[in-house]
């Protein structure tokens, strides 16, 4: 399958996606900066004309888009201009080109207001629904809007919600690997599935480990989250009592990927127990080795 995927040169995770993906796919990647994941070298906000990047495509996963950080140094237009405006002409000239299937990369971060409980952790499954919170949400909501607006049975379309996925401390890493964070190999594992599942409409689906958490542990999660860790996920506070790290004091969320796994045939493979393993080789005093960075 021949894929153009946008966003190619980022730092974590996308370009991640675009090593994986080529492993088995002809990718062509396009962003604004070299990379080796890139042959195209343009900003998608200034591509007019999408043709000749579309020819014999079989697929487009679009990761560019301006992300939450960028709120301190781009303008609401911008936001519009890269993550909506760009992505329906891109959309468009996809359809248009005969290209088959659309894959969005969008964020968990979408659900923003409706995931704020004092009381209680929110269990986050795609039936939750969004309350944006800022331009970033508004915009990856208007661009899966897009997404939805244009499907049709030969031109499917889907948006892949990942969740927290960037270099941080390994100990937060760790522990968010059970309800909010996922490795970007997982991510890619995603975006592999979804190139040939069967979507009878547009589907939104939720990406991120995997979790043992129950729906009826949500309230304790929030106020005492020590004791649902130590009932379902002992192996985890034995390794961070032997590291001397703490445990969280409060839990607000758990995003669910039932969906993933019933339409996708997904499952995490990589959670705290690999991320333990691969961190020991090189750093065990619980920093990230790498400075934080957004797909």
């Amino acid at each position: 399958m021949k894929l153009l995927l946008t966003g190619s040169s980022g730092a974590k995770v996308a370009s991640r996606v675009a090593v994986i993906l080529a492993q088995s796919h002809s990718v062509v990647g396009v962003d604004m900066m070299p990379a080796p994941t890139t042959s195209i070298v343009s900003d998608i906000t200034s591509i007019s004309d999408w043709r000749q990047h579309l020819r014999g495509v079989d697929a487009v996963v679009h990761f560019a888009a301006l992300h939450a950080p960028h709120r301190e140094t781009h303008s609401t237009a911008d936001f519009r201009r890269t993550n909506v405006e760009a992505t329906a002409r891109l959309l468009d000239a996809a359809r248009d080109a005969g290209v088959k299937r659309f894959l969005l990369a969008s964020s968990t971060s979408v659900y923003g207001k409706a995931m704020r409980s004092k009381t209680s952790a929110v269990w986050v499954t795609e039936e939750l629904q969004p309350e944006a919170e800022d331009i970033y949400d508004e915009t990856k909501l208007a661009a899966e809007q897009l997404c939805r607006e244009a499907f049709s049975p030969a031109f499917t379309t889907a948006a892949l919600r990942f969740s927290r996925s960037f270099p941080e401390p390994t100990s937060l890493m760790a522990h968010y690997r059970l309800y909010r964070g996922v490795d970007a190999r997982d991510v890619a594992q995603a975006f592999a599935l979804a190139l040939n599942a069967n979507f009878a409409r547009f589907e939104a689906i939720n990406i991120s480990g995997e979790t043992p958490f129950l729906e009826e542990d949500c309230e304790r999660l929030r106020a005492d989250p020590a004791q649902v860790l130590r009932l379902r996920a002992p192996e985890l506070v034995a390794e961070f009592s032997r590291r001397k790290w703490p445990l969280p004091e409060s839990i607000d969320r758990v995003y669910v990927v039932d969906k993933a796994k019933a339409l996708l045939g997904y499952k995490a493979r990589f959670g705290f127990r690999e991320l333990l393993e691969e961190m020991d080789v090189t750093d065990t005093s619980g920093a990230a080795t790498n400075a934080p960075s957004f797909f």
